[in-house]
């Protein structure tokens, strides 16, 4: 067994192991969180792997307006690199791992359409990979409707079947909100077959995509709470099948008020440590931010323990997502409302 994984996963984890080895370190990140302001840090990335892409777009003369631009053309690449080194009878699960921003890009263009914004306005945040990578968005963008932006995406996809349920949503109401729940379900449904496999594998890997769902069934949850809604206002938009049961979900949000009761008796992921910095600036990102480190730690000890396995690859995809959040949040921490102090705190960055 261990002879044929080294065949099968070999190449791979070596590659892997060696974009690990180019992520920001622990001291590059606090640089970047005691950086006085947007030049100083792009003074510090330029001193990383992101100056290739920065270089693209100005290098040191950068605006900070095309920062966005780089972390993103960064972020694809390296999805792009992680399908090409999967062994090709595992390829599937990671190309349904990175459906999430291929669809993410159609929920930014959906979110512009309703408010009316161009393409322009959207552009530095989308993932150009796969099949609604930046051409892609930028025709649909082009359509006068809603109704023709999504059907136009909807052509020839893989995700036609997602994108039809989003059509029949928005349909229903006209609101953009119903289409990205749709979308949202959907994906999140599809993410199943991966649930499945990586469960038959025995894989290490599987909790970290658990978690991914419970953070994403949480986030719903605490801005219902902090709309005064009701569980069943939500839970249309809650996914099955992540770490935390959906009635287990139901009892915590039932028997809790506010957002800070709801957030405290979440055991499975400690939030305690978020409650004071949400006090202090009421943003509700502030428990995201939290999740997402902690989805980070574990992605970086599955990282460090698992050799030759699909979980050595997925825990990469998941490191490098945090990576990408973590330097849009800092650079835009003063427009969140985050002094240094939170978040120093708040965002963690071990990966030793």
């Amino acid at each position: 067994m261990g002879y044929r994984a080294a065949i099968k996963y070999g190449y791979s984890s070596a590659r892997v192991k060696a974009m690990e080895s180019r992520l920001m370190s622990p001291a590059a990140m606090q640089g970047m969180i005691n950086a006085k302001d947007a030049s100083s840090m792009i003074a510090l990335l330029i001193q990383t792997d992101y100056n290739r892409f920065l270089a693209e777009f100005g290098g040191v003369n950068i605006r900070q307006s095309m920062i966005d631009f780089a972390l993103s053309k960064s972020f694809a690449d390296s999805v792009s690199k992680l399908v090409q080194i999967t062994p090709k009878m595992e390829r599937e699960i990671i190309r349904g791992l990175a459906g999430k921003w291929e669809l993410n890009n159609v929920k930014l263009a959906i979110e512009a359409k309703e408010r009316g914004a161009a393409y322009d306005e959207i552009s530095r945040y989308i993932i150009d990979y796969g099949r609604y990578g930046q051409l892609a968005i930028k025709e649909a963008m082009h359509e006068d409707t809603m109704e023709g932006l999504i059907s136009r995406l909807s052509k020839n996809s893989p995700y036609s079947s997602i994108m039809e349920s989003a059509s029949a949503a928005y349909s229903s109401g006209k609101e953009a909100s119903s289409a990205l729940a749709a979308i949202d379900a959907g994906y999140y449904k599809s993410r199943e077959g991966i649930i499945d496999a990586l469960k038959q594998r025995r894989e290490h890997a599987l909790r970290i995509v658990r978690l991914d769902i419970d953070m994403r069934n949480i986030i719903v949850l605490v801005r219902a709470k902090k709309r005064g809604l009701n569980f069943e206002d939500a839970f249309p938009a809650l996914v099955s099948r992540g770490g935390i049961r959906i009635d287990s979900l139901r009892r915590t949000f039932q028997g809790s008020d506010g957002v800070e009761g709801f957030v405290s008796q979440l055991h499975a992921m400690d939030l305690a440590d978020a409650i004071p910095a949400y006090r202090k600036n009421g943003q509700l990102i502030t428990f995201e931010i939290a999740m997402r480190n902690y989805i980070f730690e574990a992605s970086a000890r599955i990282l460090r323990h698992s050799v030759l396995s699909i979980g050595t690859i997925i825990a990469y995809v998941y490191l490098k997502e945090m990576e990408l959040f973590a330097l849009r949040i800092l650079i835009k921490s003063k427009a969140y409302g985050l002094e240094k102090e939170e978040v120093s705190r708040l965002i963690s960055w071990r990966t030793s």
